[in-house]
Protein backbone atom coordinates (compact mmCIF):
# COMPACT_ATOMS: atom_id res chain seq x y z
CA UNK A 1 0.00 0.00 0.00
CA UNK A 2 1.55 3.34 -1.17
CA UNK A 3 1.44 5.94 1.84
CA UNK A 4 -0.15 9.11 1.70
CA UNK A 5 1.69 12.15 1.04
CA UNK A 6 1.71 15.17 3.43
CA UNK A 7 -1.73 17.20 3.87
CA UNK A 8 -2.53 20.21 1.93
CA UNK A 9 -2.32 23.56 3.86
CA UNK A 10 -5.33 25.03 4.19
CA UNK A 11 -6.30 28.02 2.34
CA UNK A 12 -7.06 31.22 3.22
CA UNK A 13 -10.22 32.92 2.98
CA UNK A 14 -10.73 35.11 0.63
CA UNK A 15 -13.75 37.50 1.76
CA UNK A 16 -15.39 40.81 0.90
CA UNK A 17 -12.61 42.82 0.88
CA UNK A 18 -11.36 46.24 -1.14
CA UNK A 19 -11.55 46.35 -5.12
CA UNK A 20 -7.57 45.87 -6.16
CA UNK A 21 -8.67 48.02 -9.66
CA UNK A 22 -10.46 51.09 -10.02
CA UNK A 23 -13.95 51.87 -8.81
CA UNK A 24 -16.85 51.14 -9.87
CA UNK A 25 -20.17 53.18 -10.27
CA UNK A 26 -23.00 50.00 -9.50
CA UNK A 27 -25.03 49.11 -12.33
CA UNK A 28 -27.61 45.93 -11.78
CA UNK A 29 -25.37 42.96 -11.11
CA UNK A 30 -24.32 40.33 -13.51
CA UNK A 31 -23.49 36.86 -12.85
CA UNK A 32 -21.16 36.53 -10.41
CA UNK A 33 -17.83 34.31 -11.03
CA UNK A 34 -15.72 32.10 -9.07
CA UNK A 35 -12.13 30.99 -9.25
CA UNK A 36 -9.82 29.14 -6.64
CA UNK A 37 -7.32 30.56 -4.44
CA UNK A 38 -4.00 32.07 -4.87
CA UNK A 39 -1.22 29.11 -4.94
CA UNK A 40 0.72 29.19 -1.88
CA UNK A 41 4.67 29.25 -1.48
CA UNK A 42 6.73 26.43 -1.60
CA UNK A 43 7.54 24.91 2.04
CA UNK A 44 10.98 23.59 0.87
CA UNK A 45 14.12 24.81 -1.00
CA UNK A 46 14.09 25.22 -4.81
CA UNK A 47 13.60 21.29 -5.88
CA UNK A 48 11.65 20.55 -2.63
CA UNK A 49 11.80 16.66 -1.70
CA UNK A 50 10.67 14.27 -3.91
CA UNK A 51 6.69 15.01 -5.31
CA UNK A 52 4.07 13.81 -3.01
CA UNK A 53 0.89 11.24 -4.89
CA UNK A 54 -1.83 13.74 -5.14
CA UNK A 55 -4.85 12.17 -2.59
CA UNK A 56 -8.42 11.30 -3.37
CA UNK A 57 -10.48 14.57 -3.38
CA UNK A 58 -14.15 14.90 -2.95
CA UNK A 59 -14.71 17.65 -5.34
CA UNK A 60 -16.30 18.66 -8.54
CA UNK A 61 -13.35 18.79 -11.00
CA UNK A 62 -12.54 20.55 -14.62
CA UNK A 63 -14.10 20.21 -17.61
CA UNK A 64 -16.84 18.12 -19.29
CA UNK A 65 -18.30 19.37 -16.76
CA UNK A 66 -16.19 22.48 -15.73
CA UNK A 67 -12.98 24.82 -16.74
CA UNK A 68 -10.93 26.35 -14.86
CA UNK A 69 -8.66 26.80 -11.63
CA UNK A 70 -7.30 28.27 -12.10
CA UNK A 71 -9.85 27.24 -11.00
CA UNK A 72 -10.48 27.16 -11.49
CA UNK A 73 -9.83 25.24 -13.26
CA UNK A 74 -11.44 24.43 -13.49
CA UNK A 75 -9.57 25.95 -12.43
CA UNK A 76 -6.69 23.98 -12.80
CA UNK A 77 -1.14 22.73 -6.69
CA UNK A 78 5.91 16.02 -7.48
CA UNK A 79 8.97 11.22 -6.78
CA UNK A 80 6.30 10.09 -5.15
CA UNK A 81 4.56 6.59 -5.27
CA UNK A 82 1.38 6.25 -6.87
CA UNK A 83 -2.19 6.78 -4.93
CA UNK A 84 -4.71 4.30 -6.59
CA UNK A 85 -7.88 6.06 -7.37
CA UNK A 86 -11.01 5.06 -9.34
CA UNK A 87 -10.32 5.20 -13.15
CA UNK A 88 -6.80 4.48 -12.60
CA UNK A 89 -4.86 1.64 -14.04
CA UNK A 90 -2.76 0.64 -11.29
CA UNK A 91 -3.20 -3.15 -12.29
CA UNK A 92 -1.22 -2.35 -15.26
CA UNK A 93 0.57 -0.22 -14.25
CA UNK A 94 2.27 -2.83 -11.82
CA UNK A 95 2.87 -5.75 -14.99
CA UNK A 96 5.02 -3.08 -17.00
CA UNK A 97 8.22 -0.92 -16.50
CA UNK A 98 6.50 1.96 -16.18
CA UNK A 99 7.12 4.43 -13.37
CA UNK A 100 4.97 7.24 -12.78
CA UNK A 101 6.74 9.12 -9.99
CA UNK A 102 9.93 8.83 -12.47
CA UNK A 103 8.27 10.54 -15.13
CA UNK A 104 6.55 13.01 -12.73
CA UNK A 105 10.02 13.87 -11.77
CA UNK A 106 11.62 14.28 -14.72
CA UNK A 107 9.05 16.75 -16.66
CA UNK A 108 8.53 18.77 -13.09
CA UNK A 109 11.55 21.40 -13.12
CA UNK A 110 10.33 22.53 -16.38
CA UNK A 111 7.02 23.15 -14.93
CA UNK A 112 5.67 26.40 -13.08
CA UNK A 113 2.60 27.48 -10.82
CA UNK A 114 0.85 30.06 -11.63
CA UNK A 115 -1.21 32.81 -9.91
CA UNK A 116 -3.24 35.37 -11.02
CA UNK A 117 -5.24 38.06 -8.96
CA UNK A 118 -8.39 38.86 -10.50
CA UNK A 119 -8.65 42.73 -9.39
CA UNK A 120 -12.41 43.67 -11.02
CA UNK A 121 -13.92 40.16 -9.37
CA UNK A 122 -12.16 40.57 -5.89
CA UNK A 123 -10.65 37.34 -5.95
CA UNK A 124 -7.44 35.03 -7.50
CA UNK A 125 -6.87 32.05 -9.08
CA UNK A 126 -4.09 29.45 -9.75
CA UNK A 127 -3.11 26.95 -12.29
CA UNK A 128 -0.17 25.73 -14.03
CA UNK A 129 2.22 26.26 -16.83
CA UNK A 130 5.46 24.95 -18.95
CA UNK A 131 8.21 26.38 -19.76
CA UNK A 132 8.74 26.50 -23.50
CA UNK A 133 12.13 28.69 -23.37
CA UNK A 134 14.95 29.64 -21.21
CA UNK A 135 14.23 32.54 -20.72
CA UNK A 136 10.75 32.45 -19.61
CA UNK A 137 8.13 31.66 -22.42
CA UNK A 138 5.24 29.65 -20.53
CA UNK A 139 2.87 27.69 -22.24
CA UNK A 140 -0.20 27.53 -20.27
CA UNK A 141 -4.21 27.77 -20.79
CA UNK A 142 -6.32 31.01 -21.32
CA UNK A 143 -9.12 30.35 -18.91
CA UNK A 144 -6.10 30.02 -16.01
CA UNK A 145 -5.09 33.58 -16.62
CA UNK A 146 -9.04 35.41 -17.73
CA UNK A 147 -9.87 38.24 -15.98
CA UNK A 148 -6.22 38.46 -14.38
CA UNK A 149 -5.08 42.23 -13.66
CA UNK A 150 -1.36 41.01 -12.28
CA UNK A 151 0.32 37.24 -13.35
CA UNK A 152 3.12 36.02 -10.93
CA UNK A 153 4.75 32.77 -11.68
CA UNK A 154 6.80 30.60 -9.69
CA UNK A 155 9.21 28.37 -10.90
CA UNK A 156 9.83 25.18 -9.66
CA UNK A 157 13.11 24.27 -11.18
CA UNK A 158 14.97 27.58 -9.27
CA UNK A 159 12.14 28.14 -6.78
CA UNK A 160 11.87 31.62 -7.91
CA UNK A 161 9.17 34.12 -8.25
CA UNK A 162 8.58 36.05 -11.23
CA UNK A 163 6.07 38.44 -12.05
CA UNK A 164 4.55 37.47 -15.77
CA UNK A 165 2.86 39.54 -18.59
CA UNK A 166 0.86 38.38 -21.49
CA UNK A 167 2.48 37.79 -24.97
CA UNK A 168 -1.01 36.72 -26.28
CA UNK A 169 -3.79 34.23 -26.15
CA UNK A 170 -6.11 32.17 -28.45
CA UNK A 171 -9.31 32.10 -26.10
CA UNK A 172 -11.36 30.00 -29.06
CA UNK A 173 -8.40 27.26 -28.59
CA UNK A 174 -7.64 28.15 -24.68
CA UNK A 175 -4.08 28.19 -25.35
CA UNK A 176 -1.80 31.55 -23.63
CA UNK A 177 2.05 32.28 -23.72
CA UNK A 178 3.18 34.38 -21.21
CA UNK A 179 6.65 35.78 -20.37
CA UNK A 180 8.43 35.72 -17.08
CA UNK A 181 10.19 39.03 -16.33
CA UNK A 182 14.43 38.75 -16.03
CA UNK A 183 14.02 34.91 -16.59
CA UNK A 184 17.56 33.29 -17.41
CA UNK A 185 18.52 29.65 -17.47
CA UNK A 186 15.33 27.92 -16.93
CA UNK A 187 14.92 24.56 -17.33
CA UNK A 188 12.48 23.72 -20.23
CA UNK A 189 10.17 20.49 -20.65
CA UNK A 190 10.68 17.79 -23.23
CA UNK A 191 8.21 18.11 -25.83
CA UNK A 192 6.54 15.04 -27.55
CA UNK A 193 4.61 14.26 -30.55
CA UNK A 194 0.72 14.41 -29.97
CA UNK A 195 0.34 12.73 -33.42
CA UNK A 196 2.17 9.58 -32.28
CA UNK A 197 -0.43 9.29 -29.16
CA UNK A 198 -1.95 5.52 -29.35
CA UNK A 199 -4.88 4.79 -27.19
CA UNK A 200 -3.51 2.81 -24.41
CA UNK A 201 -0.72 4.52 -24.13
CA UNK A 202 0.38 5.17 -20.59
CA UNK A 203 0.53 8.68 -19.32
CA UNK A 204 1.16 11.29 -16.29
CA UNK A 205 -1.04 14.38 -15.62
CA UNK A 206 1.13 16.80 -13.45
CA UNK A 207 0.42 19.94 -11.81
CA UNK A 208 -0.58 21.99 -9.14
CA UNK A 209 -3.76 20.38 -8.26
CA UNK A 210 -6.36 22.41 -5.90
CA UNK A 211 -4.02 25.50 -6.53
CA UNK A 212 -2.27 24.60 -3.42
CA UNK A 213 1.57 25.78 -4.77
CA UNK A 214 4.78 23.99 -3.94
CA UNK A 215 5.91 20.73 -5.68
CA UNK A 216 3.58 19.53 -8.01
CA UNK A 217 1.12 16.27 -7.82
CA UNK A 218 0.63 13.80 -10.31
CA UNK A 219 -1.47 10.85 -11.43
CA UNK A 220 -1.06 7.93 -13.93
CA UNK A 221 -3.17 7.04 -16.19
CA UNK A 222 -3.63 5.78 -19.72
CA UNK A 223 -5.14 7.23 -23.02
CA UNK A 224 -8.47 6.42 -23.36
CA UNK A 225 -9.74 8.39 -26.61
CA UNK A 226 -8.23 10.51 -29.16
CA UNK A 227 -10.15 13.28 -31.36
CA UNK A 228 -12.73 13.87 -28.67
CA UNK A 229 -14.92 16.88 -28.24
CA UNK A 230 -16.57 18.54 -25.15
CA UNK A 231 -18.17 21.49 -23.69
CA UNK A 232 -16.25 22.81 -20.93
CA UNK A 233 -17.83 25.40 -17.97
CA UNK A 234 -16.12 26.81 -15.25
CA UNK A 235 -17.05 25.38 -11.79
CA UNK A 236 -20.05 27.35 -11.54
CA UNK A 237 -21.43 26.01 -14.69
CA UNK A 238 -20.96 29.26 -16.25
CA UNK A 239 -18.83 30.28 -19.42
CA UNK A 240 -18.76 27.47 -21.26
CA UNK A 241 -16.73 26.66 -24.01
CA UNK A 242 -16.58 24.24 -27.20
CA UNK A 243 -13.19 21.71 -27.07
CA UNK A 244 -12.43 19.61 -29.57
CA UNK A 245 -9.56 16.90 -31.26
CA UNK A 246 -8.74 16.47 -27.40
CA UNK A 247 -6.60 13.68 -25.74
CA UNK A 248 -9.32 11.55 -22.97
CA UNK A 249 -7.61 10.23 -20.17
CA UNK A 250 -8.69 7.95 -16.99
CA UNK A 251 -5.71 9.81 -14.99
CA UNK A 252 -6.83 12.20 -11.95
CA UNK A 253 -6.71 15.66 -14.00
CA UNK A 254 -7.79 18.28 -10.95
CA UNK A 255 -8.55 21.98 -10.92
CA UNK A 256 -5.18 23.54 -10.68
CA UNK A 257 -3.78 20.98 -14.00
CA UNK A 258 -4.94 23.40 -16.10
CA UNK A 259 -2.20 24.51 -18.27
CA UNK A 260 0.11 21.90 -16.79
CA UNK A 261 1.51 18.68 -18.75
CA UNK A 262 0.05 15.04 -19.92
CA UNK A 263 3.05 13.35 -19.92
CA UNK A 264 4.00 9.81 -21.92
CA UNK A 265 5.90 7.17 -20.51
CA UNK A 266 9.47 8.76 -21.74
CA UNK A 267 8.60 11.80 -19.87
CA UNK A 268 7.88 13.93 -23.02
CA UNK A 269 4.98 16.16 -23.04
CA UNK A 270 2.43 14.72 -25.18
CA UNK A 271 -0.85 17.29 -24.12
CA UNK A 272 -1.58 20.47 -22.00
CA UNK A 273 -4.16 19.72 -19.30
CA UNK A 274 -7.26 21.30 -20.38
CA UNK A 275 -10.34 19.85 -18.56
CA UNK A 276 -11.72 16.88 -16.39
CA UNK A 277 -15.31 15.30 -15.92
CA UNK A 278 -17.13 14.89 -12.14
CA UNK A 279 -16.68 11.42 -10.54
CA UNK A 280 -20.20 10.00 -9.77
CA UNK A 281 -21.69 10.76 -6.40
CA UNK A 282 -23.46 7.35 -5.13
CA UNK A 283 -27.51 7.52 -4.59
CA UNK A 284 -28.75 8.25 -1.41
CA UNK A 285 -30.70 5.01 0.01
CA UNK A 286 -34.04 4.81 1.27
CA UNK A 287 -34.29 4.21 4.92
CA UNK A 288 -35.72 0.75 6.96
CA UNK A 289 -36.47 0.60 10.25
CA UNK A 290 -36.26 -3.00 12.16
CA UNK A 291 -37.26 -1.78 15.19
CA UNK A 292 -40.01 0.92 16.18
CA UNK A 293 -37.63 2.71 18.77
CA UNK A 294 -35.69 4.04 15.85
CA UNK A 295 -36.00 7.00 13.81
CA UNK A 296 -33.91 6.22 10.83
CA UNK A 297 -30.70 4.62 9.14
CA UNK A 298 -29.58 6.73 6.00
CA UNK A 299 -26.59 7.70 4.09
CA UNK A 300 -24.57 9.85 1.92
CA UNK A 301 -21.80 8.80 -0.22
CA UNK A 302 -18.87 10.95 -0.74
CA UNK A 303 -18.25 12.99 -3.87
CA UNK A 304 -15.70 10.70 -5.66
CA UNK A 305 -15.57 7.31 -7.66
CA UNK A 306 -17.26 4.86 -5.17
CA UNK A 307 -19.17 6.43 -2.08
CA UNK A 308 -18.59 4.52 1.40
CA UNK A 309 -19.58 1.35 1.21
CA UNK A 310 -20.67 1.12 4.48
CA UNK A 311 -22.30 3.63 7.15
CA UNK A 312 -21.44 3.17 11.04
CA UNK A 313 -24.75 3.84 13.13
CA UNK A 314 -24.64 6.49 15.65
CA UNK A 315 -27.69 7.24 18.50
CA UNK A 316 -30.12 7.95 17.63
CA UNK A 317 -30.07 5.17 15.09
CA UNK A 318 -28.80 6.77 12.05
CA UNK A 319 -26.65 5.00 9.83
CA UNK A 320 -24.38 6.83 7.08
CA UNK A 321 -23.42 5.29 3.98
CA UNK A 322 -25.71 5.04 0.72
CA UNK A 323 -28.30 2.33 0.11
CA UNK A 324 -30.94 1.05 2.55
CA UNK A 325 -30.51 1.07 6.25
CA UNK A 326 -31.31 -0.93 9.56
CA UNK A 327 -32.31 0.81 12.52
CA UNK A 328 -31.57 -1.49 15.92
CA UNK A 329 -33.60 -0.43 19.00
CA UNK A 330 -30.46 0.89 20.96
CA UNK A 331 -29.90 3.79 18.80
CA UNK A 332 -27.87 1.65 16.34
CA UNK A 333 -27.47 1.33 12.84
CA UNK A 334 -25.89 1.16 9.87
CA UNK A 335 -26.34 1.60 6.11
CA UNK A 336 -25.19 -0.19 3.02
CA UNK A 337 -23.31 1.76 0.08
CA UNK A 338 -25.53 0.96 -3.58
CA UNK A 339 -23.26 4.05 -4.89
CA UNK A 340 -20.92 2.92 -7.35
CA UNK A 341 -19.70 6.11 -9.21
CA UNK A 342 -18.43 6.81 -12.39
CA UNK A 343 -14.50 7.08 -12.77
CA UNK A 344 -13.60 10.89 -13.99
CA UNK A 345 -12.11 11.50 -17.29
CA UNK A 346 -9.52 14.18 -18.23
CA UNK A 347 -8.85 16.00 -21.20
CA UNK A 348 -5.99 17.70 -22.89
CA UNK A 349 -4.96 20.24 -25.92
CA UNK A 350 -2.81 17.78 -28.25
CA UNK A 351 0.96 19.44 -27.64
CA UNK A 352 1.24 19.91 -31.53
CA UNK A 353 -1.77 22.00 -31.62
CA UNK A 354 -1.13 23.81 -28.48
CA UNK A 355 2.49 24.75 -30.04
CA UNK A 356 1.31 25.62 -33.79
CA UNK A 357 -0.57 28.60 -31.81
CA UNK A 358 2.03 29.40 -29.37
CA UNK A 359 4.37 29.56 -32.03
CA UNK A 360 2.15 32.19 -33.80
CA UNK A 361 1.80 34.11 -30.61
CA UNK A 362 5.22 34.05 -30.13
CA UNK A 363 5.94 35.23 -33.44
CA UNK A 364 3.13 38.22 -32.62
CA UNK A 365 1.01 37.39 -35.72
CA UNK A 366 -2.68 38.19 -34.53
CA UNK A 367 -5.79 36.65 -36.15
CA UNK A 368 -9.18 35.77 -35.73
CA UNK A 369 -9.04 33.93 -32.86
CA UNK A 370 -5.07 34.94 -31.81
CA UNK A 371 -4.76 37.97 -29.25
CA UNK A 372 -1.32 39.67 -29.29
CA UNK A 373 -0.52 41.45 -26.09
CA UNK A 374 -2.27 42.93 -23.58
CA UNK A 375 -6.00 43.10 -23.11
CA UNK A 376 -8.32 46.89 -23.58
CA UNK A 377 -11.28 47.46 -21.74
CA UNK A 378 -13.91 50.28 -22.31
CA UNK A 379 -14.19 50.60 -18.57
CA UNK A 380 -17.51 49.34 -17.79
CA UNK A 381 -18.92 45.82 -17.72
CA UNK A 382 -21.74 44.30 -19.44
CA UNK A 383 -24.85 42.71 -18.41
CA UNK A 384 -26.61 39.92 -20.54
CA UNK A 385 -30.00 41.06 -21.37
CA UNK A 386 -31.97 38.27 -23.61
CA UNK A 387 -34.01 40.12 -26.20
CA UNK A 388 -32.15 43.29 -26.29
CA UNK A 389 -30.22 44.27 -29.48
CA UNK A 390 -26.68 45.50 -28.16
CA UNK A 391 -24.83 45.31 -24.99
CA UNK A 392 -26.48 46.88 -22.30
CA UNK A 393 -23.76 48.92 -19.67
CA UNK A 394 -23.79 47.41 -16.15
CA UNK A 395 -20.68 49.42 -14.54
CA UNK A 396 -18.83 52.48 -15.09
CA UNK A 397 -15.67 52.83 -13.67
CA UNK A 398 -15.44 56.24 -12.03
CA UNK A 399 -13.28 58.91 -13.87
CA UNK A 400 -12.34 56.37 -16.64
CA UNK A 401 -12.88 57.59 -20.29
CA UNK A 402 -16.38 55.81 -20.73
CA UNK A 403 -17.24 57.51 -17.67
CA UNK A 404 -15.86 60.97 -18.98
CA UNK A 405 -17.86 60.54 -21.98
CA UNK A 406 -21.28 60.07 -20.38
CA UNK A 407 -21.82 56.29 -20.20
CA UNK A 408 -24.14 55.11 -17.66
CA UNK A 409 -25.55 51.97 -16.50
CA UNK A 410 -28.62 50.58 -18.89
CA UNK A 411 -27.09 52.50 -21.54
CA UNK A 412 -27.37 50.39 -24.86
CA UNK A 413 -24.37 50.23 -26.75
CA UNK A 414 -24.81 49.49 -30.73
CA UNK A 415 -21.60 50.58 -32.46
CA UNK A 416 -18.14 49.78 -31.76
CA UNK A 417 -14.68 50.62 -33.54
CA UNK A 418 -17.63 51.40 -37.27
CA UNK A 419 -19.00 48.04 -36.72
CA UNK A 420 -22.90 46.74 -35.32
CA UNK A 421 -22.95 45.34 -31.89
CA UNK A 422 -26.39 43.60 -31.79
CA UNK A 423 -24.78 41.54 -28.26
CA UNK A 424 -22.49 41.13 -25.59
CA UNK A 425 -20.37 38.79 -27.40
CA UNK A 426 -20.23 40.61 -30.57
CA UNK A 427 -18.53 43.55 -28.65
CA UNK A 428 -15.93 41.54 -26.93
CA UNK A 429 -15.06 39.67 -30.14
CA UNK A 430 -14.73 43.09 -31.39
CA UNK A 431 -12.76 44.33 -28.46
CA UNK A 432 -10.72 41.60 -28.66
CA UNK A 433 -8.91 43.00 -31.65
CA UNK A 434 -7.74 45.98 -29.90
CA UNK A 435 -4.81 46.89 -27.61
CA UNK A 436 -4.88 49.71 -25.11
CA UNK A 437 -4.37 52.88 -26.31
CA UNK A 438 -6.59 52.29 -29.14
CA UNK A 439 -8.92 55.07 -30.57
CA UNK A 440 -12.31 53.83 -31.49
CA UNK A 441 -15.92 55.44 -32.63
CA UNK A 442 -18.61 54.40 -29.83
CA UNK A 443 -21.93 54.81 -30.19
CA UNK A 444 -25.09 54.05 -27.47
CA UNK A 445 -28.00 54.78 -26.97
CA UNK A 446 -28.86 55.92 -23.11
CA UNK A 447 -32.24 54.87 -21.20
CA UNK A 448 -34.60 57.76 -22.84
CA UNK A 449 -33.65 56.46 -26.22
CA UNK A 450 -31.53 59.70 -27.11
CA UNK A 451 -28.34 58.39 -28.90
CA UNK A 452 -24.72 59.34 -28.62
CA UNK A 453 -21.57 59.42 -30.18
CA UNK A 454 -18.34 60.08 -29.59
CA UNK A 455 -14.80 58.78 -30.02
CA UNK A 456 -12.82 57.36 -27.12
CA UNK A 457 -9.56 55.84 -25.63
CA UNK A 458 -9.39 52.42 -24.60
CA UNK A 459 -7.26 51.68 -21.13
CA UNK A 460 -5.85 48.06 -20.20
CA UNK A 461 -8.06 45.82 -19.08
CA UNK A 462 -8.02 42.66 -17.55
CA UNK A 463 -7.37 39.28 -19.59
CA UNK A 464 -9.91 38.63 -22.16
Amino acid sequence: MNQQGPQDPQMPQYGPQQPYGPQYRQGPQGPQYGHGPQGQPFAYGPYGPPPVPRKKRGRRLLGAGALGLATALVAGSVAWGIDQRAGGNSSQLAQTAFDPAAVAAEVSPGLVDVNAVLGYENARAAGTGIVLTSDGEVLTNHHVIEGATSITVRNVGNGKTYSASVVGYDEDHDIAVLKLKDASGLETAKLGDSDKVKLGDQVVGVGNAGGDGGEPSYAAGEVTGLNESITATDENGQDPENLTNLIETDADIQPGDSGGPLVNADGEVIGVDVAGSTAGNGNQGAPTQSAATTPTAWGDGPNDGTGFPFGNGTPPGNGYGNGQGNGQGNGQGSGQSQGTGVPGEGYAIPINQALDIAEQIQDGKASDTVHIGDSAMLGVSILTSPGTTGAVVGDVITDGHADEAGLEPGDVITSFAGKQVDSPDTLAELLNKQHPGDKVDLTWTDQSGQSHKTTIELIKGPVR
